[in-house]
Order: C-alpha cells, then sequence, then structure tokens
C-alpha cells in the first residue's frame, strides 16, 4: 500500500508517478461509485453493537491508522480476511459518514495496487459518486 506524505502539491489520492489529475479524477470517481468490502470481526463477549451500527475495523502502518476497505472479494481474501462476514457498503456512504480526522482509508491494504486516502479526501468521494461539482451539494438520499 502506498501513501501520501503531506509535504507536497501531488494528486490526493496516492497516484503512481506520472499519473495527472484526471486520471486521479478517474480513480476516485470509480472507488466512489464502487461497492466496498469492509472485514469485521465479532464484538467481544458481553459487548452488543448498536442495532445499525458499522464496526470500522482500524488497522496501523508506520503508525498511522486506517480503515481499510477492499474493493473485490478476491482481494479482502488475499488480506487474509473472511469473505462470508464481510459488510458490504458503498464507499461513497463510508465516506460521507467518515469518523475522524485521524483516520485515513485503505484501500486493497494487501495489494501492490493498493492506496491510502487522507481523511480531506475520503469526505470527498461522494462528489465523485454523485457526478456533480460539489458546490453546496450533499449525497442524494
Amino acid at each position: 500500500m502506498t501513501t501520501s506524505a503531506s509535504d507536497d502539491s501531488a494528486p490526493a489520492a496516492d497516484a503512481p508517478p506520472g499519473t495527472d489529475q484526471g486520471d486521479t479524477a478517474a480513480v476516485l470517481h470509480d472507488l466512489a461509485t464502487s461497492i466496498g468490502l469492509l472485514p469485521q470481526v465479532p464484538p467481544a463477549e458481553g459487548e452488543e453493537q448498536p442495532e445499525g451500527a458499522i464496526a470500522l475495523p482500524v488497522i496501523e502502518h508506520d503508525g498511522q491508522r486506517y480503515i481499510p476497505v477492499f474493493t473485490s472479494e478476491d482481494s479482502l481474501r488475499a488480506a487474509g480476511a473472511d469473505v462470508g462476514s464481510a459488510l458490504r457498503i458503498p464507499i461513497a456512504q463510508l465516506a460521507a459518514n467518515w469518523p475522524s480526522d485521524d483516520v485515513w482509508l485503505a484501500v486493497n491494504p494487501a495489494s501492490e495496487e493498493g492506496l491510502g486516502l487522507p481523511p480531506d479526501v475520503v469526505r470527498t468521494l461522494p462528489v465523485f459518486a454523485g457526478g456533480g461539482n460539489g458546490a453546496g451539494e450533499s449525497t442524494p438520499g
């Protein structure tokens, strides 16, 4: 998985060298309009999740916390997670309810093509999903 440093004006997503902003926008649109697989761990004994709540798994890499999401069952399996217990969620919906400015999104973190998105970029994904310009618009509900 690649992560970006915040010290330059590179495209918002962690893009390979030579990727222009049009390519980055296309990647973000594809991601925003896809269904993600969130690995799930059963609650600890004696704990119950509130009905309708989603448990967000958190992993840490080089001191940075990430919520992992997978774009295919194969990528989820490659990471060693159980496909049967994974929660399917539109990535734009996950992004619209992003929990923290301290947590990044890790897309397919077990693969060489995996990428890490900072929270400010994650929160723009609903705009990419809606196809609008984002000027004061929220996700259609």
